[in-house]
């Protein structure tokens, strides 16, 4: 049973591995590089979630741990509504429901029924109320570099998500994917193909956040309302520091009012005192 397609972009280098053969059925030729366009199954089995998680490292975890901070904040912020989750697994294959990708970060939007009342562990695209998530976001870890850069879009592209993202911060990737670049986006095309439209160092937009994706070598991932990131987004306790911030700005204004009137008081009642005494 074939689910959904996949393009592959990848720039020509003399000492890359560009394609395995074995999954094509069919080349396109597009921009200056070389694309790869292949269908899927619904199912493999080396899709399956492990029964254990794979520990994290502390940086993996803190990086990933920011970047749901900044979007839980934009949420908030923009009255937006949803989820921003970590490490929740979606499962789309009803009859073996181990098979499943857990993104980093995702943004989910609906919010399937349930979970509110804490009943939802995962999503399985299956049951009714149940929706891809909008957007995802993969970290490229020192152990599982392959993975990012060359298997997890495929699950992506099986599960229908609108917008991936796989940010390598320490250049894990391998160059016989035509790696390590710090940022890759791929995007859904109107024919309903996950396609990678961006694999450079450098910032990009995206369409779901209407924002600029900024990768940092050896950071974190920098949202922006500018591709130039000085207008970047703030993370929760950025903003409870602005709102403190202003909270505190408020008071000592306040406070200056209260002193300026207390002030104008009393020259006022010390010229009462005078008129009364007739002193000039």
């Amino acid at each position: 049973m074939i689910a959904r397609v996949a393009t592959r972009r990848y720039t020509a280098r003399p000492d890359a591995r560009l394609v395995d053969l074995s999954k094509l059925n069919g080349t396109v030729a597009e921009f200056s590089g070389v694309a790869v366009q292949y269908s899927l199954p619904v199912s493999l089995p080396e899709w399956e979630l492990p029964v254990v998680p794979v520990p994290e490292s502390p940086e993996h975890d803190e990086v990933a741990d920011r970047l749901k901070s900044l979007l839980v904040a934009w949420l908030s912020r923009t009255s937006r509504s949803g989820a921003i989750r970590r490490n929740l697994a979606i499962r789309w294959d009803a009859r073996n429901p181990r098979v499943g990708v857990d993104p980093d970060v995702c943004w989910i939007d609906p919010l399937p029924p349930g979970w509110n009342e804490g009943e939802i562990d995962s999503l399985r695209l299956w049951q009714p109320g149940h929706r891809v998530p909008r957007i995802a976001f993969e970290i490229v870890s020192r152990h599982h570099p392959y993975k990012d850069y060359a298997r997890v879009q495929d699950k992506y592209a099986v599960v229908g998500v609108e917008e991936l993202w796989v940010f390598d911060p320490r250049r894990f990737g391998p160059r016989s994917l035509g790696g390590p670049v710090l940022l890759h986006q791929w995007t859904r095309s109107t024919a309903g193909v996950l396609v990678r439209r961006h694999f450079d160092d450098g910032p990009a937009r995206s369409d779901t956040l209407e924002a600029w994706v900024i990768p940092q070598a050896a950071g974190h991932l920098v949202i922006a309302d500018d591709q130039a990131g000085r207008q970047p987004w703030p993370t929760l306790a950025d903003a409870e520091r602005e709102r403190a911030d202003q909270e505190r700005n408020r008071a000592d204004q306040e406070r200056d009012r209260a002193d300026r009137e207390h002030a104008r008081v009393k020259e006022l009642e010390t010229e009462l005192r005078r008129m009364r005494k007739g002193t000039p």
